[in-house]
């Protein structure tokens, strides 16, 4: 059966945090998707759970009452209902638990997607969820394709299964990641009205060091979430074991550690001066900030262009001139070597991963690597090669544009890049052909493809 995947959708519930940008463009794609049957894999993040302002616990009542805010959305029901519809046309879908919408574990929250698909209850069905302990081994046409989220190889948003689908969840907590969405992130965004924090997911770290450089006083909000406690637990989460056995990593690779948030911000290159203004800002008790405004100008900029810098190492390149070529679609070593070992372990020649919201694609040594990118909106940065002048413009426009108005937009614009994955089985042999693409213009334009022969 011909497979579509996509992953980081992050259908929302209709309130001022939502970030799904493809209201009108997902429910046509998966319409298309109907003439044939058809195995849809939602591959993680497909709702957000934490676009609202809840307490973050695991609380059935809570937790159903929020799971029906984001079915019943305008946004977001289309969508489900077109799913529903490639059910109907003899296909059938695969829902993937993510960092984002982990309450899909939960039985109950299951049935209430399941009712939003606008099906009777045997074709509704045919949708099956699937957490994260393991990945979701794919044979299309005799080829082996392994499909799973990508949060089992991030620190900061690794979900604690165990305690998660223990009957009682005694000692279950949520990814440092999502504490710091809520307890950070979302506070700036309903404060301040910064919408352009949402855009830097999944890198929290650089979103925080962002929002230091625009608006260093807004800040104050994370004085008061227990900051101390929250990089505790960031560096108390390396020992938390990981999905499908992860080996240790070879001693030339990044370390884990290096995406903490603790490390992320001691990394910054502020001198004596600059931590001092920076500080007179954070801190009530401090001396004023204006004694010193060339000394927090340096600083902003620095944490601003060091937040942006993560951001932008995910997305290898979101800034140019040339029309819409602002992303690159070669992967990083990390994730090619993360691939690799996926492939081995599980003896599969593809690799299909989310979770980073950046569209990968590479070939080599006989395995094939995509991500299928995000539905959500991505941010334009300056060119690698901009001046400090440049940057404090780009700066000053986010500061005075923070919501991210269209008719504002001049330096820091938004970009949308739709992508997926298809696998489809070969008509007169065995084997399929996989491609990454991207939806543009009412179809499909393929970005990457890739012949796998059946496997042996």
């Amino acid at each position: 059966m011909r497979t579509l995947i996509l992953s980081d959708l992050h259908l929302g519930n209709g309130g001022p945090y939502d970030i799904f940008a493809g209201a009108a463009e997902l429910p046509t794609l998966l319409d298309s998707f109907t003439r044939t049957p058809t195995h849809v894999v939602l591959n993680g993040d497909s709702f957000d759970f934490l676009l609202n302002d809840d307490p973050l616990t695991v609380d059935s009542e809570r937790t159903l009452a929020q799971a029906r805010a984001l079915v019943t959305s305008a946004q977001t029901a289309p969508s489900l209902q077109a799913l529903g519809r490639v059910l109907a046309a003899g296909g059938r879908a695969t829902m993937v638990v993510g960092n984002h919408d982990l309450e899909l574990a939960l039985p109950e929250v299951q049935a209430v997607v399941r009712g939003a698909l606008g099906q009777p209850a045997n074709v509704a069905s045919r949708l099956v969820f699937r957490d994260g302990t393991e990945p979701l081994l794919l044979e299309v046409g005799g080829a082996r394709v392994l499909v799973t989220h990508g949060e089992h190889n991030d620190v900061a948003n690794r979900i604690d299964y165990g305690s998660l689908l223990s009957t009682s969840r005694v000692g279950f907590q949520y990814p440092p990641g999502s504490v710091l969405v809520k307890n950070l992130l979302n506070p700036l965004k309903h404060q301040h009205r910064m919408r352009y924090m949402d855009l830097l997911k999944p890198d929290f770290q650089g979103a925080v060091m962002v929002a230091l450089g625009v608006k260093p006083d807004a800040l104050k909000v994370l004085l008061t979430t227990g900051t101390v406690t929250l990089i505790r637990r960031l560096l108390e989460n390396q020992d938390l074991p990981p999905a499908f056995a992860i080996e240790p990593r070879d001693a030339n690779m990044p370390s884990e550690a290096d995406s903490q948030l603790a490390r992320t911000l001691a990394e910054v290159d502020l001198d004596d001066e600059e931590v001092e203004a920076l500080m007179s800002v954070l801190d009530p008790q401090a001396l004023n900030a204006f004694d010193n405004p060339d000394a927090l100008g340096r600083a902003r900029l620095k944490l601003c262009k060091a937040g942006f810098a993560l951001y932008a190492r995910l997305h290898r390149k979101v800034a140019g001139t040339t029309g819409t070529e602002y992303f690159s679609l070669e992967p990083a070593k990390d994730e090619l070597a993360e691939s690799e070992r996926l492939g081995k372990k599980f003896s599969h020649q593809a690799v299909v991963m989310g979770h980073t919201h950046a569209a990968r694609w590479h070939q080599g040594n006989g395995r094939v690597y995509a991500n299928t990118g995000t539905w959500i909106s991505l941010l334009r940065l300056p060119a690698p090669d901009a001046s400090d002048a440049e940057w404090g413009d780009y700066l000053q426009e986010l500061q005075s544009n923070p919501s991210l108005d269209p008719s504002k937009q001049r330096l820091a614009r938004v970009e949308h890049r739709f992508t997926c994955v298809e696998v489809a089985p070969k008509a007169s042999a065995p084997g399929a052909t996989l491609r990454l693409a991207q939806w543009k213009d009412q179809g499909l334009q393929t970005l990457g493809s890739a012949e796998l022969p059946a496997g042996s």
